[in-house]
């Protein structure tokens, strides 16, 4: 175990306990019984396979996405506009699905995530471009973006493809459709879960070995870690931003297919759930390493279900809480951690 390694782990560990023991606090304050409160979470996600099963289907997303963000962070690119790009090719995945729905199956669902990659990571590059050409900081840029592109999506969905009366497009095929893992393992009967899951469990060690063991990799972590240094070296530093930005991007859009194959059958407005933002804070509490990333979701899926379970004795909001305060532990308890190890000279 590395130095930098043992650090990470030690400050995310800190992070979650921190966590812990603010909601802790905070739920007395409000007259409520923690340890009620965390036992009917616990009991209702991890007692039956159905809690299981739908706290995996809520993961998926959230892994598939913090992927896609892990490479542009790790590029030190601060990307805001998952919700947009994730939305932009998951649009264009139903839509392939719908006109090409006779092809057998494996070239359609080939041909739907080639497409759906392409687009999102189109919009991807449209903030590295502005930001290579003009210095525009990312941040902003794709904050803008998420507005746009989201509207735009809407407006073709309403106007052109949705079915009648409705916000969603028309259904695919039912032989299109992935495999729950209901229809084999019948102790996740009546849950959502699908082969969604596995495909983005592929993704996260796939965009590990990506990162970690490729050369394209290397250069953006270089980059990402000094910018300066990297140019000195001969690293093009505006070909990783551009990459970076589009491989990123693309992977997001495939969320889109634990909702359209795996679940609903098409594209509805709205169905993200704003994963895209959640994202965010699941590869930065997993340091952006994509198999940290599939613990953090994990985590994140237990507060989002979890959160449906005791609504009866607190707000569902309170689980957004939750997840803010997580956040503000990992900004906070980092840099304490890597202050007092500095000090030290061990970092």
């Amino acid at each position: 175990m590395n130095t930098k390694f043992r650090i990470n782990l030690i400050s995310i560990s800190l992070s979650l306990i921190s966590t812990l023991l603010i909601v802790f606090v905070f739920l007395l304050i409000l007259n409520k019984n923690p340890f009620e409160i965390f036992s009917v979470i616990f009991t209702e996600v991890f007692a039956s396979g159905y809690g299981i099963g739908q706290t995996l289907f809520k993961a998926t997303p959230l892994i598939i996405c913090g992927c896609g963000l892990a490479v542009c962070f790790h590029a030190s690119l601060f990307n805001i506009g998952a919700e947009g790009q994730l939305n932009a090719g998951s649009f264009v995945i139903a839509l392939v699905a719908l006109k090409a729905g006779s092809l057998p199956f494996p070239i359609l669902f080939i041909l739907c995530i080639v497409c759906g990659f392409v687009v999102s990571g189109i919009t991807g590059i449209i903030p590295a471009y502005i930001k290579i050409k003009k210095g525009v900081s990312e941040v902003i840029t794709t904050i803008m973006l998420n507005f746009i592109i989201l509207a735009l999506v809407n407006y073709f969905l309403v106007d052109f493809f949705a079915v009648k009366a409705t916000m969603h497009t028309e259904k695919i095929a039912d032989s299109n459709m992935l495999m729950k893992f209901s229809d084999i393992f019948p102790f996740f009967e009546g849950s959502s879960l699908n082969m969604s899951f596995v495909i983005a469990l592929l993704l996260a060690f796939a965009s590990y070995i990506f990162i970690y063991k490729t050369k394209f990799g290397y250069k953006l972590r270089a980059a990402g870690f000094n910018e300066t240094a990297s140019r000195y070296i001969g690293i093009n530093i505006n070909k990783v931003i551009l990459l970076s930005f589009f491989t990123g991007a693309g992977i997001t859009s495939l969320a889109g297919i634990n909702y359209i194959f795996g679940y609903k059958g098409f594209y509805e407005m709205g169905f993200s759930s704003n994963v895209g933002f959640t994202a965010i804070a699941v590869a930065l509490l997993a340091r952006n390493n994509p198999l940290g990333i599939i613990f953090s979701s994990l985590l994140f899926a237990v507060l989002d279900y979890g959160g449906l379970s005791v609504n009866q004795l607190v707000p569902k909001e309170i689980m957004l809480v939750v997840q803010g305060i997580i956040i503000l532990s990992i900004l906070a308890v980092d840099r304490i951690v890597k202050s007092y190890f500095e000090k030290r000279g061990i970092a």
